[in-house]
């Protein structure tokens, strides 16, 4: 019965050290990125994170109310810089607005900031 405990003790103090590496290895590979609603407008959103080969959506018309922010993990590039790029549209139909845009060179932790303020195209 001691026997038994002293070996699961030992157990977890060897894995302990793995533990303790797998959340920095993951950090290593993506950036979080915070995306913030610049205007007062509610918008949906579409974020795509251009680092990645081929790009991948991040976030598919999601919903950012007024001066709100929410955050993305997009990949690093061998630089170990991000590259992503948005459409914003507003949710209100009556007073339709657009925008896009693109930024690259993104480090951890950096913002980004997304409107919709031009006319949509047809």
């Amino acid at each position: 019965m001691i026997m038994r405990a002293f070996d699961r003790i030992i157990f977890v103090l060897a894995c302990l050290p793995l533990s303790l590496s797998i959340p920095a290895a993951l950090a290593a590979d993506g950036l979080m990125i915070t995306i913030n609603n610049d205007s007062s407008d509610n918008l949906f959103i579409t974020v795509y994170d251009r680092s990645s080969s081929p790009p991948r959506q991040v976030l598919s018309h999601t919903a950012l109310y007024g001066n709100a922010s929410m955050s993305v993990s997009i990949a690093a590039d061998r630089f170990g810089h991000g590259h992503l790029s948005w459409t914003a549209i507003t949710i209100d139909r009556d007073m339709r607005l657009c925008g896009h845009g693109e930024k690259a060179d993104l480090n951890d932790s950096d913002a980004v900031k997304i409107h919709a303020d031009g006319e949509c195209a047809s």
